[in-house]
């Protein structure tokens, strides 16, 4: 049974809170009232997270369903850093990408997604398993939605770009604001690996691109090109 496990966990964490910190959390997620903010510095969590990276999924389910955020960060820090050490073909790694996904409504901010999308879902994707992450992309939901172009990132940084500009483009037009930052973000980290193929992604689609999409994809680009491309906005 996972239960006296997890709740030992919660009550280190409550040990570990601040007033202090709970007030800057709770500014932090505001509006988000199904959470319970307890007030730990993420530092903190991070670091029990690395004592426990062993925990089994069924405590980190139980975890992930608890209502204290930093219950989640911690199930998700776990989840995310213990893919770091498994092969994309591991089957422990499948079997924690699918907890995540199973129980991703209890990712409920845009913080929780990073924690665990572009570890485990990224590091399936590497392994030539796209399924997922093609999931994501095509839901109404934007955190879902985030998790893909995430995971995405992580094939950037291997020098894998085709996928993450197809992700990115799509995401476009979103209307959600943090979705439109990270597609943009997606496509500038495309730019480090080849500008050229930001430049004509861009060229393509900056007309009807949000203002803070076009922001991020050109804010690393020389100072002429940058202003050129955001001119191409017409939206």
């Amino acid at each position: 049974m996972a239960e006296p496990e997890v709740d030992a966990l919660v009550e280190r964490l409550r040990s570990l809170a601040t007033d202090a910190e709970r007030a800057k959390l709770e500014r932090a997620l505001a509006g988000r009232t199904e959470t319970e903010v307890l007030g730990v510095r993420m530092g903190a969590v991070f670091a029990l997270a690395d004592e426990h990276l062993d925990l089994s999924r069924e405590a980190l389910r139980a975890l992930l369903r608890r209502p204290e955020h930093e219950a989640r960060v911690l199930a998700l820090s776990v989840l995310g850093r213990r893919a770091k050490r498994l092969r994309p073909d591991d089957p422990q790694l499948r079997a924690d990408a699918d907890l995540y996904l199973a129980e991703h409504d209890r990712v409920v901010s845009w913080d929780l997604v990073d924690l665990a999308a572009p570890y485990l879902l990224g590091r399936l994707a590497l392994g030539g398993d796209r399924a997922d992450i093609e999931a994501l992309a095509a839901s109404d939901d934007p955190l879902r939605r985030r998790s893909a172009l995430m995971a995405a990132l992580t094939l950037v940084r291997r020098g894998e770009t085709a996928d993450a500009v197809r992700l990115a483009v799509g995401a476009l037009g979103s209307g959600a604001e943090q979705l439109e930052r990270t597609a943009g973000a997606l496509l500038r980290e495309v730019g480090k690996t080849d500008e050229a193929l930001l430049v004509a992604t861009l060229e393509r689609h900056s007309g009807p691109m949000s203002a803070i999409a076009l922001r991020f994809a050109t804010e690393r680009l020389e100072p002429a090109e940058r202003a050129r491309l955001r001119a191409l906005r017409t939206a």
